[in-house]
């Protein structure tokens, strides 16, 4: 059973529980939730909480909290992810360092969350650094929109989405020691504001006041290490959203478009055909259509 523990304009919370014990599954979600939080009010001990036996993983979008873990203290900046288990010896909470801690988190149960949370504490610590245009940030910010469109609805389903994130962690640790060109925390601010707020209407100088630059040197920077402008990305981020909508729900068309911060169908319809060579409609009945996950955009 999926029950929505808050929602409030674009951020929410939800909860899974299930006849079955899904606490002895392999993998399953306990919660997800995208949140903003600004008062002191928020703050979590790992060791005063009644949900004992699940795996925190909470990746922060913009502005700061903090995570104490025993003598030590880590701030967490857009870009930044911690993981903890409950319960044990840390604390996490709001701490007035920025005016907002804005955040997507999901909760896991199951022997392979223990072990994956383990493995990822043994190789990286409880707190890591992953640019949001990461498919472990990719598609954790996938399935809270899944879950938000009532897509996740069973034991199964839920349980085959948490095995799937588990997966993607252990490529990210993987991989870690091998990065591509380190992406500045600035950009990531940028990225993670386009994330956050792609529904709406956003300029390029929304995203450079976000991220604390000017809008030549963020296009700049885009260029250099996503070899892309931020328009281009918004552009790309709404494309792609919309494919998943077109294949996965019974939207129309011009729902779609007000769904992905466009004003009207008209103009989202323009946009589509010149990226991906056919129309929203066309896309939606091809049978033979493949799902696309990226998108080249000179």
């Amino acid at each position: 059973m999926l029950y929505l523990i808050s929602k409030k304009n674009n951020y929410g919370s939800y909860g899974f529980r299930f006849q079955d014990d899904s606490r002895n599954e392999t993998a399953n979600i306990w919660s997800i939730g995208w949140q903003r939080q600004t008062s002191a009010s928020y703050d979590w001990d790992g060791l005063n909480r009644s949900d004992v036996g699940t795996y925190v993983f909470q990746y922060t979008i913009s502005g700061s909290g903090r995570l104490d873990i025993g003598e030590k203290s880590y701030p967490l900046r857009a870009g930044k992810t911690f993981v903890v288990e409950i319960p044990s010896c840390h604390r996490y909470y709001f701490s007035g360092e920025s005016d907002h801690w804005e955040f997507v988190y999901i909760t896991l149960v199951g022997s392979q969350a223990t072990e994956c949370w383990k493995y990822i504490q043994a190789n990286g610590g409880p707190v890591l650094t992953i640019p949001p245009e990461a498919k472990l940030i990719q598609l954790l910010l996938k399935i809270y929109q899944e879950v938000c469109e009532k897509r996740v609805t069973d034991l199964y389903c839920s349980s085959a989405k948490a095995y799937e994130f588990v997966m993607e962690c252990y490529r990210f640790m993987k991989n870690i020691d091998n990065p591509s060109k380190q992406v500045p925390d600035r950009i990531s601010e940028a990225v993670c504001f386009i994330q956050a707020h792609y529904k709406e209407t956003i300029s390029l100088e929304d995203i450079a006041n976000a991220a604390g630059l000017s809008r030549y040197y963020l296009i700049n920077l885009f260029r250099e290490y996503l070899n892309t402008t931020p328009l281009q990305y918004i552009t790309k981020l709404r494309i792609e959203k919309a494919m998943d909508l077109l294949t996965q729900t019974n939207l129309s068309v011009n729902d779609i478009a007000l769904a992905i911060g466009y004003a009207n169908a008209n103009y989202f319809n323009k946009v589509f055909k010149k990226l991906i060579g056919t129309s929203p409609g066309q896309f939606r009945e091809c049978k033979n259509t493949l799902p696309t996950a990226h998108i080249l955009i000179e």
